[in-house]
């Protein structure tokens, strides 16, 4: 009898630097320059229509810092001082260069976060095939391009979090925590990922988040704009923002706004199931309302749902993931794209371009898929299944019923348990695959 041993993956950590691989791929290369052009020619079409979504705010929050006005009650800016000093000195320039800068800075971050969810999930040793090049951000490239369009700014959160998940790979406690802390201060909603990182025991790690989180939030904008009126300005954000989302799981002062069918967030979802409201968003002033309750609970008791749903997303997650830290890159990738996904569902507020996040997951996935023998069947065609979903899900926004019962939301859930139990596999499974087998009879 013979025995042969495979050993994958079992060094998660002697990497080497390298030039990003996906620039020494032509066609993929041209594909992407190709579909730039399009996309651009699209934007400068919408700039000269007037179209210029949330980049009108960030241009007027920069010269707001520029001039030393104040940051307060401004409807349409609900985020700390912090990311208005950032886009100041941008906002130096008319407001025509800012806008497609700031449109050339997100397409730039948007390649980086594909580079950074690559390494991720596949190291630098191992063969990257042709279509994780291509086929993650295929099936993100809606959300990408709501980014875009809007002028948002989660793809540079985006390229933060992976940046700070793929140091912490390496075990760069100190260094991993720095842009996790950065993205926190620029939009709350990354910061579940501090109390998974405190979970797995990384010290140096969460030390360096609160730290970094203290300096770009209290002490950054300070000597610009004043430690009193700085601390005046964060906590009046709190207030506005976090506190509603703490005490009521409600997404600040967003209003009826927060509950129509464009926020895909667990949250709204579930008042819109258990409560009578109106899905449609109020600007569209149709003369038919939008309904999709189920029931009609009060709001203690849809706190009440919510919180047992985020106990059920906590608990499944530590089953899933085990006390021990991953063994090998796989499981890591998963148990990150994981973490990603959990940081949506705990959002108070996730409209479309939110879930551009999902492209790490989707490269993980794509990773364990090449190599499938490590998982269990019913992993294997669940992760085919949460790809299926994705793509049916964005399709699906076109229908104002199926985001009102939150197709994108539910899309979501299903990759948290997919890649839970595709984690859950990976642990429970040897750390090396042995394959016995019998030598051939020996002819005569």
């Amino acid at each position: 009898m013979a025995v042969r041993t495979e050993t994958r993956d079992l060094d998660l950590h002697q990497e080497h630097p390298s030039w990003p691989a996906f620039l020494h791929r032509a066609p993929e290369v041209a594909l992407a320059l190709g579909l730039v052009v399009v996309l651009s020619l699209g934007v400068a079409l919408r700039f000269s229509a007037g179209e210029v979504g949330d980049t009108r705010t960030w241009y007027d929050v920069g010269r707001r810092v520029l001039t030393g006005a104040s940051l307060v009650g401004l409807p349409e800016y609900r985020y700390p001082p912090t990311f208005a000093l950032l886009v100041a000195p941008l906002s130096l320039l008319p407001f025509g260069v800012f806008f497609f800068a700031w449109y050339a800075i997100n397409l730039g971050l948007f390649a980086v976060s594909v580079h950074l969810a690559l390494r991720i999930s596949f190291g630098t040793t191992e063969k990257i095939p042709g279509r994780c090049y291509w086929l993650p951000g295929l099936l993100v490239a809606a959300f990408v391009v709501d980014n875009l369009a809007v002028g948002q700014t989660n793809i540079l959160i985006m390229a933060l979090l992976y940046w700070s998940l793929l140091e912490a790979s390496r075990n760069r406690g100190w260094l991993a925590g720095l842009p996790l802390g950065a993205a926190i201060a620029i939009k709350a909603f990354a910061a579940p990922l501090l109390g998974y990182f405190a979970w797995r025991r990384q010290p140096r790690m969460f030390a360096s988040a609160l730290l970094s989180l203290a300096f770009f939030l209290w002490l950054l904008p300070a000597p610009v704009r004043g430690f009193g009126r700085n601390a005046t300005e964060v906590n009046l954000w709190a207030q506005r923002v976090v506190g509603p989302y703490l005490a009521h799981a409600r997404c600040g002062d967003w209003g009826h706004h927060g509950l129509d069918y464009e926020n895909q967030s667990l949250c709204a979802v579930v008042r819109r199931l258990l409560t009578p409201a109106d899905a449609y968003p109020e600007e569209r002033h149709s003369p038919t309302p939008l309904y999709v309750n189920l029931a009609s609970l009060s709001d203690r008791q849809v706190g009440i749902v919510l919180c047992s749903l985020f106990a059920l997303l906590v608990a499944v997650f530590l089953a899933a993931c085990g006390w021990q830290r991953p063994r090998d890159r796989a499981q890591e990738g998963l148990e990150y794209g994981l973490a990603v996904v959990g940081v949506l569902l705990f959002s108070a507020i996730a409209w479309s371009y939110f879930f551009v996040l999902l492209l790490l997951p989707v490269t993980g996935a794509l990773r364990v898929l090449r190599r499938p023998r490590r998982l269990s069947p019913a992993s294997v065609w669940a992760l085919r299944l949460a790809l299926g979903g994705l793509g049916l899900a964005t399709l699906l926004l076109l229908d104002a019923h199926s985001r009102a019962l939150g197709n994108l939301c539910w899309a979501t859930v299903l990759w948290f348990a997919v890649l839970a139990l595709a984690c859950r596999n990976l642990r429970t499974g040897s750390q090396h695959r042995v394959v016995r087998y019998q030598e051939p009879p020996q002819l005569p």
